[in-house]
């Protein structure tokens, strides 16, 4: 911040009791926050009764890494509100005198609404920090809020007195100054004053009408969405693979005569953020005579903390698999395992087709991308020993059903019909009902109720 009469520069730091930050201030345009971090606070209810009020901190929109780095934080702070139990208010945090807003912007709104349904007609509160400028009001960012308002599929979303409140964080500033040891004028001490009474008469208006004007929440994952079916795909997508893959195994096994050994896929339970990398070597282990390449996991935090490479080099991921060797199971026939591969391959077209659109967009399919990355890894193990013939076998079934998986996704492409979200959602049922697939989702559920407790702050009283 600058100081005295010669705007002297002095950097000023806080660091509260929070010891796992969802915040990065080093890169200048960029969202602060990386993350979805809950802060709960302990609040007296009109029965003096103790309330929890949980506040949500979310990455902005706006990022200077473009448009598709915004398309990351909102997926992100999407994926986390579809894992709430209910949601009371939606704070949308705008500073004033902003007389454009961006395209992305909207779209944010479009698919909040889309996710949320209906009733987060009534949910939507208007925030304006940085406001003292303004004498605390929205400033010119009013019309054009308006305009944006007016222009989206949900009509009178209201934005009056009401759901608006400005707040300004100058007294913080000044507090945090004040701790680094910077002293100030009897005259800025009194504007800091007002910043402070201003402000925190807002945050108690704010406060009283949410308990007040919204005490039933939104449950999330209540209604059918275009968008909530799109998260529910993109979490399906690596357990879709996994089993394919496993599959694959189970019927090279079947077909070099040792039909009643068979591989089962074991999932853990992560209690971090993790990711592969792409570049790093990785052990693997043997099973039923196939090398299986181990998840090596990577402790990921905004950039990898195990190893030096690029962070696109990494794929995140929720649970980790290991790998079970039956020798005594009751194997499904021949004739069901190629029906359940031949199904999830056709449920990956329609899925794909569903997220992307009819558009051949094979550098985003993030099913076309896992089929690469799996055929990769089989390939990287049998270069390290040509007797691994189990695993040259799979790599040519799995490049096979690579370009099966394509051309069904060519042929959905070509007959250009309209997609009924019942019957995506009747497929994400059939899909469930795999007990590959239901054991790998649930060590996903497992991994996500961890994160929202793992970043989560109990604010002293």
């Amino acid at each position: 911040m600058t100081i005295d009469d010669n705007f002297t520069e002095r950097l000023v730091k806080f660091e509260g009791d929070d010891t796992l930050s969802n915040e990065d201030h080093n890169h200048l345009g960029q969202s602060v926050t990386q993350h979805c971090k809950s802060y709960v606070f302990t609040l007296k209810d009109d029965k003096n009764r103790d309330q929890k009020l949980r506040i949500i901190d979310t990455p902005g929109i706006g990022d200077t890494r473009g448009s598709s780095q915004d398309d990351v934080n909102l997926q992100h702070i999407l994926s986390y509100i579809n894992n709430l139990t209910h949601l009371n208010a939606i704070c949308i945090l705008l500073k004033p005198n902003n007389v454009r807003l961006n395209i992305f912007f909207r779209s944010c709104f479009v698919q909040l609404i889309d996710l949320l349904g209906e009733n987060t007609r009534d949910k939507i509160i208007f925030c304006f920090t940085n406001s003292r400028s303004t004498f605390y009001t929205p400033g010119n960012t009013a019309p054009a809020l308006k305009t944006l308002l007016e222009s989206l599929p949900m009509k009178k979303i209201p934005f009056t007195k009401e759901n608006t409140f400005c707040f300004d964080s100058e007294s913080f500033r000044y507090l945090v100054a004040r701790l680094n040891k910077i002293d100030f004028k009897n005259i800025e001490e009194e504007e800091y004053n007002d910043s402070w009474e201003k402000s925190s008469s807002e945050s108690n208006r704010l406060l009283k009408h949410i308990r007040t004007k919204m005490p039933v929440g939104i449950v999330p994952n209540e209604s059918h969405s275009m968008k909530h079916a799109q998260l529910q795909i993109n979490l399906m997508i690596r357990p879709m693979l996994e089993a394919m893959r496993n599959i694959l195994r189970n019927l090279i096994l079947c077909e070099a005569g040792s039909s009643k050994v068979s591989i089962e896929l074991c999932p853990i339970v992560i209690k971090c953020t993790t990711a592969i990398c792409l570049k790093c070597s990785r052990e693997s282990l043997q099973v039923a005579g196939f090398q299986i390449a181990m998840d090596s996991l990577h402790v990921f935090h905004n950039k990898c903390r195990t190893c030096r490479c690029d962070p696109t080099d990494h794929y995140s991921i929720d649970y980790e698999l290991g790998y079970k060797q039956c020798d005594d199971s009751v194997n499904n026939s021949e004739n069901n395992m190629r029906k359940m591969l031949d199904d999830l391959c056709q449920m990956s077209a329609e899925f794909a087709n569903f997220l992307l659109g009819p558009v051949d967009a094979s550098q985003n399919d993030p099913f076309l991308a896992g089929f690469k990355r799996m055929i990769k890894e089989e390939n990287d193990i049998c270069t390290k020993k040509s007797s691994y013939k189990l695993n040259s076998k799979l790599m040519v079934e799995l490049e096979q059903l690579k370009n099966g998986y394509e051309n069904a996704k060519k042929k959905i492409a070509s007959k250009k019909e309209r997609i009924e979200l019942d019957n995506i959602y009747d497929k994400i049922g059939n899909v469930m009902k795999s007990p590959m697939i239901e054991v790998q989702m649930a060590a996903i559920r497992q991994w996500h109720k961890f994160m929202i407790k793992l970043y989560e702050y109990e604010v002293p009283a």
